[in-house]
């Protein structure tokens, strides 16, 4: 990661001409002048200036999606948060948060660990999210982290749906049966 963001910062100065750098894995487009005049720590640099947090309505405006794209420059994986009644700017928050968290660490999540919430911004370390490696809900097409938000988690209310489903199906069975 050093190295590319060193790459970056070497072709901005080399190229005075340049007005943008464009991050493919990431579709993030940044301004050369941003990049000259930044004040980013170095560790801090990839995830900044070469990973995106994207924010989706998905088919109605109480399903949301915020996810990561560019951790894969790395080999390492993008988040996913798929929820409701949340403030979608804390989620891209913490998914930069969690990014750079992993980014750091090499990616030390496992399949079912579990991280703090967080309420108004603030992390909350009684309330615990579940991780899980899915597909990614959007485009492209990758593994993801993804971030089940207990109560505000979209995937609880499809399950409660299926639930209800069931219980109408086995009551009208009971009822042909009499």
């Amino acid at each position: 990661a050093d190295m590319l963001m060193d790459y970056m910062e070497a072709l901005v100065e080399i190229y005075p001409g340049c007005e943008a750098v464009y991050f493919v894995n990431s579709g993030k487009l940044i301004k050369a002048s941003e990049i000259r005049n930044h004040e980013v720590p170095r560790e801090e640099r990839f995830i900044y200036f070469a990973v995106n947090a994207r924010f989706f309505y998905l088919n109605q405006r109480d399903n949301l999606v915020v996810d990561t794209l560019g951790m894969d420059a790395l080999m390492l994986p993008d988040l996913q948060f798929h929820f409701h009644d949340a403030d979608a700017e804390w989620i891209m928050s913490y998914a930069y948060n969690l990014a750079s968290y992993i980014f750091r660490n090499n990616n030390p999540i496992k399949e079912g660990d579990t991280i703090d919430s967080i309420y108004k911004g603030e992390l909350v370390e009684e309330i615990q999210w579940t991780c899980s490696y899915k597909n990614a809900l959007v485009k492209p097409e990758r593994m993801v982290i993804d971030i089940f938000m207990g109560e505000n988690a979209v995937e609880m209310e499809e399950e409660e749906k299926r639930k209800e489903r069931k219980r109408v199906k086995r009551r009208e069975k009971k009822k042909e049966e009499e």
